[in-house]
């Protein structure tokens, strides 16, 4: 877990109407302050719903974040309390919906690879290497149609979120998940006949999301 600034008496020595105005100010000491005061009760709500020590760590510190650029609008502790832990509840929401349109989306790969008469029954461990493959492939693409293809399958964005999370338009969106598919294809195919095969089924699901 982060350590305490080293500010952490500064809560102690002040009054706390002070300690809000100099905060709101932008006085970073007193954000200090308030961040040892409330990191480690604010870091177990996390780690409540989140199980990984580094996942419930970069909310934690991405709240404090949010508070900091927050500052001007709060002005009582009670503010402050109620903003840190209405945000992290959030946090937390958006992180497991993260995680489950995640697993969502290699599950239905993993039915994709399940569904090919043409080629029979696979066994497990073809089906672990043409995931490998799959995913291998995908680290290769052009950097931003890889980060469009990964927030349309690993995250499940919409376009329209891609395109505001990115600061481009549906069309570009809709051109980077094509370009990312006939990519992923040439290159199952020129790699595998069988894999190739699979990543066409797979393409027409991805569609399905565009």
């Amino acid at each position: 877990m982060a350590c305490r600034l080293s500010e952490g008496n500064f809560l102690m020595e002040q009054p706390e109407n002070d300690l809000i105005v100099q905060f709101s100010q932008g006085d970073s000491v007193a954000f200090t302050a308030i961040y040892n005061r409330y990191y480690s009760r604010l870091y177990y709500f996390v780690k409540r719903f989140v199980t990984e020590r580094e996942d419930a760590e970069d909310i934690t510190a991405d709240i404090f974040a949010k508070l900091w650029k927050m500052r001007h609008n709060l002005h009582t502790i009670k503010n402050i309390e109620a903003f840190l832990y209405i945000t992290g509840r959030n946090a937390c929401l958006d992180f497991l919906r993260h995680i489950q349109r995640r697993n969502q989306r290699q599950k239905e790969l993993i039915y994709v690879l399940l569904q090919s008469p043409a080629e029979g029954e696979l066994d497990e461990d073809v089906k672990t290497k043409v995931l490998r493959s799959i995913y291998a492939e995908i680290e290769k693409l052009p950097r931003s149609t890889r980060t469009v293809f990964k927030m349309a399958y690993l995250e499940g964005m919409s376009n329209g979120d891609i395109a505001s999370a990115l600061s481009i338009n549906n069309q570009s969106v809709r051109n980077y998940k094509l370009r990312a598919v006939k990519l992923l294809r040439v290159s199952l195919l020129n790699k595998n006949m069988l894999v190739g095969a699979l990543i066409g089924l797979y393409c027409n699901i991805l569609r399905a999301f565009e």
